[in-house]
């Protein structure tokens, strides 16, 4: 198993030959920066390092990855984990062409429409873990974080106190 996972580092400067302008982590704005991809083993060590240019996306240095550990590592069975902004569908058919198996969480919408085609019912997002593996090989495991729909139920109820509140104020001033 490997875990990967990118930042940026912003510079006061301007000569640097990686550095150049992009979605700043760390609200630099106008500043430029350089993008660094940390690749660590299963215990979390840290095995390579990789630096790319300031306005290249988590998605673009991906499969940079996946070649350095087929190729320089070479390693033959791989799972790559990786939140749902890191290995998307790109991501995914590349690791599966290169025979290696991934970790990743599902979309709303993907879930929308594994509901939809009925391969996943919704009872299934219980607090219990729940597994499914579908005709094509692909494993899902899905459980309800409760602690997560604490947080979407405080949200919502904090965004119709504040549009109550607001209709108040109007209805006040008509």
């Amino acid at each position: 198993m490997f875990l990967y996972d990118v930042t940026s580092s912003y510079f006061e400067g301007i000569e640097n030959e990686l550095a150049n302008y992009g979605s700043h982590r760390d609200k630099k704005r106008g500043k430029m920066q350089i993008v660094v991809g940390l690749l660590c083993d299963d215990d979390g060590l840290p095995i390579a390092v990789e630096v790319f240019e300031g306005n290249t996306s988590d998605t673009k240095t991906f499969h940079s990855q996946i070649r350095k550990v087929a190729d320089r590592f070479q390693v033959e069975q791989v799972v790559f984990v990786g939140d749902r902004g890191m290995i998307k569908s790109v991501q995914q058919r590349e690791l599966t062409e290169e025979g290696f198996g991934f970790i990743t969480a599902l979309t709303k919408p993907q879930i929308r429409t594994l509901i939809d085609r009925g391969a996943l019912q919704l009872e299934l997002f219980d607090e219990d873990v729940s597994e499914v593996v579908l005709e094509d090989g692909r494993r899902y495991v899905m459980r309800r974080n409760p602690i997560r729909a604490q947080e979407i139920a405080s949200s919502r109820a904090s965004k119709l106190q504040s549009f109550q509140d607001f209709v108040s104020q109007k209805n006040e001033y008509l």
